[in-house]
């Protein structure tokens, strides 16, 4: 388990931390924790007083920011793969196959084309194996590519989503999740104390 950063860190980025402000986590979606930001891509910090969320849009780069007194929940949502979805995979490839095989030695001959010289396979049974071989691969990358999950914080009037992808950043968001929540039931408690300033 990896405990929450001490640093020397005072920007992240283009954004300067707040006075007294120190960094809990550092996260990044396909690696998880990490003791230093990077330099480039996507990765959420926690602070004992922000959440802030660096990622790369349509648009270009994309910084979040929010107070953690102003976080209402947070929820995880994970990817799963079942074993009947693993099997509708393989169906799906055999399938495909099948009909590779009753288009390339049923129809193809009713429908000539010119062949294709180095591997002398018609042109229309040549352009069905490469839709087959293409199938296969959107398929095997969809059933056997990392888990991908994404962590969502809500606000009074604001959401913003994290992606991360496999089984050790899935584990260790919780520990992120944790910390913020601890972070944030110690400021707003200690905001309540009459005359009492939110903690560092």
């Amino acid at each position: 388990m990896i405990e929450p950063v001490k640093s020397y860190i005072t920007h992240i980025r283009d954004v300067a931390l707040l006075p007294e402000e120190r960094v809990s986590h550092i996260f990044c979606p396909e690696t998880g924790l990490t003791g230093e930001p990077p330099g480039s891509g996507q990765v959420l910090v926690t602070t004992n007083q922000r959440i802030l969320a660096f990622s790369i849009d349509d648009g270009g780069r994309q910084t979040f920011m929010a107070s953690i007194e102003d976080l209402k929940g947070i929820s995880v949502k994970t990817g799963s793969r079942t074993s009947a979805a693993l099997l509708q995979g393989i169906l799906l490839i055999v399938g495909t196959l099948f009909i590779y095989l009753v288009l390339a030695y049923w129809l193809e001959p009713r429908f000539q084309g010119p062949p294709i010289p180095v591997i002398r396979m018609n042109t229309g049974a040549f352009m069905v194996f490469v839709a087959t071989l293409m199938g296969a691969f959107f398929i095997g990358r969809h059933y056997f590519a990392k888990e991908e999950g994404s962590v969502t914080f809500q606000g009074g009037n604001w959401a913003f989503s994290f992606p991360y992808k496999g089984e050790a950043p899935g584990y260790e968001i919780y520990q992120v999740i944790n910390t913020v929540f601890a972070d944030r039931r110690s400021r707003v408690e200690a905001s309540r104390l009459p005359g009492a300033t939110p903690p560092a």
